[in-house]
């Protein structure tokens, strides 16, 4: 991955966080239905590291944290990069 470039799951992330609201990681695991849960917590750790997302504390579980799209890239576009095979 480039330094600049996202990881591949990061638009299913944000997808997922814009229609849902802010969600736990076992949440966004489950939404996505991703077959590799690591791929998940990885793109939401870099995400977070490059402040597309940040992270607030969930008061309902004080074990898990709740994850929300920063407020200062809300709107933006993710570009998809992926290949579409037919």
């Amino acid at each position: 991955m480039k330094k600049n470039q996202l990881p591949k799951g990061s638009d299913d992330i944000i997808r997922a966080l814009e229609e849902k609201g802010a969600l736990t990681q076992i949440e966004l695991i489950s939404v996505i239905k991703e077959k590799n849960p690591r791929a998940i917590r990885y793109t939401v750790k870099t995400l977070l590291e490059k402040d597309f997302l940040i992270r607030h504390p969930n008061f309902d579980d004080m074990r898990s944290s709740l994850i929300h799209i920063n407020k200062r890239n809300e709107g933006l576009q993710i570009k998809d990069t992926r290949s579409k095979k037919n």
